[in-house]
């Protein structure tokens, strides 16, 4: 009775993975210097160009530079371009990534992500010390969700982001990105019901790396070779 026990719970540990999905996964390093990472696309054909580059910091690691515009020029709601990635259905996923922010302004990550008129915004905002907002973006409009978490995110470093989004709550985490801790607790939550599903993007002037999406945190394997240095582990390892 107790080995058959066993093998239902086993049963169900791994019919639980089969059933779970990675939507997207990339360090970049496969990628090709000075033009879009393939499996990106633009969610608004705004101004600017986003590409592949060297890292700021280590010039043999290859990053996505969200645009190539100053600071004031690149957010879409002064129309600089959107680049979205992973599927339009996506309902309840996480997001891990590197984030790096070249100057001190309002930057940040979208999901949820319909169309340039319908999303969520997960922002940086100017202050000192630095501190993070969610907001949802409906045909013009700006509804601030959860406004003045603490994280003081100075620019011209490397951080590692969570991004949880299930049902109609979502929330973020936040670390340094040579930290190889676990994450603590989200720093900041927010909730609301509007938008269902959508794609994962990026807004203004940001550059990320080792972009990882899933339905479960045991998902969140970035499955490109990796240099020395770079990031190359399955997230759920170290959750």
């Amino acid at each position: 009775m107790k080995k058959f026990a066993f093998v239902m719970l086993l049963l169900l540990v791994f019919s639980s993975f089969a059933f779970a999905k990675q939507f997207y996964s990339s360090n970049f390093e496969n990628e090709t210097i000075g033009k879009p990472p393939s499996g990106w696309e633009l969610g608004f054909a705004g101004a600017g160009n986003g590409k592949v580059i060297a890292d700021p910091l280590n010039p043999n690691n290859k990053i996505f530079a969200h645009t190539d515009l100053a600071k004031d020029k690149a957010r879409h709601d002064v129309g600089g371009s959107i680049w979205v990635v992973g599927d339009a259905n996506m309902t309840d996923y996480i997001v891990e990534y590197d984030a790096y922010f070249p100057e001190d302004f309002y930057i940040g990550v979208l999901f949820r992500f319909i169309d340039s008129k319908q999303f969520y915004l997960l922002d940086r905002r100017v202050g000192n010390p630095t501190t993070f907002d969610f907001w949802k973006h409906s045909n013009g409009n700006w509804t601030n969700i959860t406004a003045g978490a603490k994280y003081d995110a100075v620019p011209k470093l490397w951080y590692r982001f969570r991004l949880v989004v299930k049902g109609d709550s979502f929330e973020a985490y936040v670390k340094s990105a040579a930290d190889s801790k676990p994450f603590d607790k989200p720093f900041i939550t927010g909730k609301d019901a509007t938008y269902k599903a959508g794609k994962f993007g990026l807004y203004g002037l940001i550059y990320v790396d080792n972009v990882v999406i899933g339905e479960t945190v045991n998902d969140l394997v970035i499955t490109s070779v990796a240099p020395k240095g770079k990031l190359a582990t399955t997230w759920g390892e170290i959750k």
